[in-house]
């Protein structure tokens, strides 16, 4: 059936001679359904739950986290089986990192689903000579359909007979014009979908007209089904921050084995038993993973989809909040996202006037045009300007707008005969009843208007035309011819004949009113915007030249030109490159993926079927919230108001959650690095372990988790959107973040060990030094480092620069943390349980002057200005 694509209508009919008089038999419409299978877009079967949870297992920061909670739980039994708040800790941060690994794959699989919204469930079908209404899933290939307005084409089809016949393909090409279809058209097997007008395609909408048609193609088969095909084989990708959180787990994982190794390397040289080297080994360990580091992260991007959920944007991914603010490439459709998708006049001209922009004072001449245009529509667009053909919908509306008595002068107007508009004629012709004797009006392409000119209206009217079609306006013309009495003959030989021209307009799908800010904004955060349209080139040249797309020397490349490159070849030119136009669902695909081979981080907008394959594959897929179900289902956002420039502020609202995300890893590791060195160096010199392994979890969480969170809600930067964007690849340690955490960990370490070495060996007061005062003293000062440190890691700005309790989250979780840990150790009960004892006022004094240094060291940086941005 495929070959009918290819050739001409007269040897079509040749072969089905028969079958377009009958249609296929049951017996025949049978053994094909066993060949090609059911008219269905099937998706393949995703995982389980039970298979995503096993997959999490592979991770190796829950590898050693299991490990810790065996042996923790191995020595709590032993030693303390009615105490196991350590492995069920740790268990509980295992549970938490699961339930988020497979919440995001789950979503992937969704995508296949929302495509079969498109397959109609009946279809009007000729079988053994009878038409019949039966379920679309068991059309086959041969089947002679027949679709008329309204309908949803079942199948891909080749047209044997059209009448006026528009289809909506907006759906696989993205133009928000209706296609002319037509049975004659010369095929061409290498054409885009848009210019194949002798096809109609599986999913579109009939708009216009009726037809009889063969299906050529069924299911998946089809050009919808080929996009379900590119959804199920195109894998997304992770996003840059799981990335970098990946080298992030694994490098600490490392550092943890290794640390935990050297601890019971140490404990065997000085002679410690097992039971009590492996507890040590655990806090080390423990100490080595930022536990509450997932939990960070999960708090940062939900805090970040809230912030977006009140800017009209739903995330549907979470890590697409840290990834949309490193993009370094938008790449957008134009009809519906950078333009209205609302056809308007922008231009009028008639051989009395000159040319004039559609918003200006209009005379009678230019009103006459306008009634023209409107009486050559069809009857619905002139009774209800809501409904019908965009095209003429634009001509209904501004007529309404100019002309006061629109209804009574139409009412002068008896319609008598109207030749609709054909596809190969590209015009239609209406003929009234007028009060001085009848009138045809016909309306089309001006090079389809069999008009009398003389040299110098032809040459005036071309000269208009290529004014306006320069300007990317698609151009409509007019004309007329009066008759004293009615017609004899009423075909188009006779009225579409000897014409006078009176006007054209020009037409154009405005761009959106913020979209050109949009653009700029993002061009000043560093980031490129791309139109891939599948529209024609010179629409799309002047629409992305009207809202600063193309500037420059900025190119546009049209669908036949990218075919015909290699993807190397693509590669290498792209960046050269700000619009794309006539492309394929492939060709987008192509251009996204050649940006993200030369290290971009691509975004991708639109609202389509045609858009769905490229939303998955890009970084970032964002889905229009008026758009198709696909669309949605393969996005990782929804821009609810279906404004351009809301993915502005998704940008900046990205790049303060990653910035935050630093700050936190900035924060938590300068505390894990610096227990770990404590603990070994403890032991080294001979000190035994300065603080137990629950000691350290709770300084973990009081003093390190909890107000951790808070930087979470950190303002952003004020210069942040003029910052560059994070490139691929780049460590989440870049620029300077790990001399920030050594620096950090060795003021700390001193601090700490200045405790415990004060503790062991000096009497203070009335109090005798002792393991317990020294493993006390660092307790505390451990704490109290970590939650001073929180306000050197707020900003780059001194914490006397920016307002100190803007951040109220910080302010009260750092003050309960700090009323914790002292309770902690002067509450009798509760320091017995921590193997604590009280301490006195001078010891009290000694605590806060370490604990102080952190804050001190960092601000005598940033007065010198070494402190640089997080």
């Amino acid at each position: 059936m495929k070959k009918y694509e290819s050739l001409n209508l007269n040897d079509v009919l040749s072969d089905l001679n028969h079958v377009v008089q009958q249609g296929l038999t049951k017996q025949e419409s049978q053994k094909r359904f066993e060949t090609y299978g059911a008219n269905t877009l099937n998706g393949d079967k995703g995982k389980s739950i039970l298979q995503h949870i096993l997959a999490s297992f592979k991770d190796i920061t829950i590898i050693i986290l299991l490990v810790a909670v065996i042996l923790s739980t191995y020595v709590a039994l032993t030693n303390h089986p009615d105490n196991l708040t350590e492995p069920l800790v740790i268990t509980g941060i295992i549970i938490l990192n699961i339930i988020l690994s497979v919440r995001e794959q789950v979503k992937a699989e969704k995508s296949m689903e929302a495509l079969k919204e498109y397959n109609v469930q009946k279809s009007k079908v000729l079988r053994d000579g009878k038409i019949e209404h039966i379920d679309s899933e068991v059309l086959v290939p041969g089947d002679i359909i027949l679709l008329s307005t309204g309908d949803r084409i079942p199948a891909d089809a080749r047209i044997i007979d059209e009448l006026s016949l528009l289809v909506d393909e907006s759906l696989l090409t993205g133009e928000s014009e209706p296609v002319s279809k037509d049975a004659y058209s010369v095929p061409d097997e290498h054409a885009v979908i848009a210019d194949r007008k002798h096809m109609i395609f599986s999913g579109s909408l009939v708009v216009a007209g009726k037809c009889t048609a063969v299906i050529t193609r069924t299911g998946t088969s089809t050009e919808i089904g080929r996009i379900s095909k590119l959804l199920a084989e195109e894998h997304a990708g992770l996003s840059p921050l799981q990335i970098r959180m990946q080298k992030l787990g694994k490098t600490l994982s490392i550092v943890a084995i290794i640390a935990a190794l050297f601890s019971l390397v140490i404990g065997w040289m000085y002679g410690y038993d097992i039971t009590s080297m492996l507890m040590v080994a655990i806090s080390v360990a423990v100490a080595a993973i930022p536990e509450v580091m997932p939990v960070v992260v999960t708090i940062s991007l939900s805090y970040g989809i809230s912030n977006m959920a009140k800017k009209n944007t739903i995330v549907r991914t979470p890590t697409a909040v840290e990834t949309v603010g490193n993009v370094s490439v938008i790449c957008s459709d134009k009809t519906g996202t950078l333009t209205q998708n609302k056809m308007r006049i922008e231009k009028v001209w008639t051989t009395k006037t000159e040319p004039k922009d559609a918003t200006d004072s209009f005379n009678e001449d230019e009103y006459h045009l306008l009634k023209l245009l409107l009486l050559a529509s069809s009857p619905e667009v002139i009774k209800d300007s809501t409904i019908g053909n965009p095209t003429e919908l634009s001509i209904a509306n501004l007529a309404k707008a100019k002309i006061k008595n629109l209804s009574s002068e139409l009412n002068e107007y008896e319609k008598i005969h109207e030749i609709p508009f054909d596809s190969t004629r590209k015009r239609m012709t209406v003929l009234y009843k007028t009060k001085g004797g009848y009138c045809s009006i016909t309306k089309g392409a001006i090079d389809r208007l069999p008009v009398k000119y003389s040299d110098a209206l032809y040459r005036k009217i071309q000269s208009v035309h290529d004014s306006f079609a320069g300007k990317a306006l698609r151009v409509i013309g007019v004309a007329y011819k009066y008759y004293a009495e009615l017609p004899q003959e009423l075909d188009e030989a006779y009225l579409e004949n000897d014409l006078t021209f009176y006007g054209l307009v020009g037409i154009i799908d405005p761009p959106r009113v913020e979209s050109a800010h949009a653009v700029q904004v993002a061009k000043e955060a560093g980031i490129k915007t791309v139109m891939i349209t599948g529209d024609h080139l010179n629409t799309a040249k002047a629409i992305a030249k009207e809202i600063g797309i193309l500037y420059g020397d900025k190119k546009i490349m049209d669908g036949s030109t990218l075919n015909a490159m290699s993807d190397q070849e693509l590669e290498n030119v792209v960046g050269d490159y700000r619009v794309f136009a006539r492309t394929s669902p492939e060709d987008k695909i192509r251009i996204v993926k050649a940006f993200q081979k030369t290290g971009e981080i691509v975004a991708m907008t639109g609202d389509g079927v045609n858009d769905a394959p490229a939303l998955k594959a890009a970084d970032v897929g964002i889905a229009m919230g008026s758009g198709t179900d696909v669309a949605k289902e393969a996005s990782d956002m929804i821009l609810l108001d279906d404004n351009f420039s809301t993915i502005v502020t998704a940008v900046q609202e990205g790049r303060r959650v990653y910035s935050n995300i630093r700050k936190s890893i900035y924060a938590m590791l300068g505390c894990n690095v610096s227990a770990v060195t404590i603990v070994l160096l403890s032991l080294i010199f001979g000190w035994g372990a300065p603080v137990t392994a629950i000691q350290l979890l709770i300084i973990k969480v009081v003093a390190d988790g909890i107000p951790g969170f808070s930087l979470c809600v950190e303002k952003a930067e004020p210069d942040i959107m003029k910052q560059s964007p994070i490139k691929k690849g780049t460590s989440i340690f870049a620029d300077g973040m790990i001399n920030k955490i050594i620096t950090i960990s060795v003021v700390f370490t001193i601090a700490t060990l200045l405790s415990v070495y004060i503790g062991s060996r000096f009497d203070i007061g009335d109090v005798k030094s002792s393991p317990a005062i020294a493993q006390s003293m660092t307790f505390v000062v451990m704490g109290l480092t970590t939650i001073v440190h929180m306000y050197n890691c707020r900003s780059h700005l001194s914490i006397f620069k920016i307002n100190f309790t803007s951040n109220k989250l910080l302010l009260s979780t750092t003050i309960m943390g700090t009323i914790i840990m002292a309770a902690l150790t002067m509450i009798t009960p509760l320091a017995k349980v921590l193997n604590l004892v009280s301490l006195n006022f001078w010891h009290w004094v000694l605590i806060i002057l370490l604990s102080i240094s952190p804050l001190i060291f960092v601000e005598i940086q940033k007065k010198m200005g070494k402190f640089k941005k997080i």
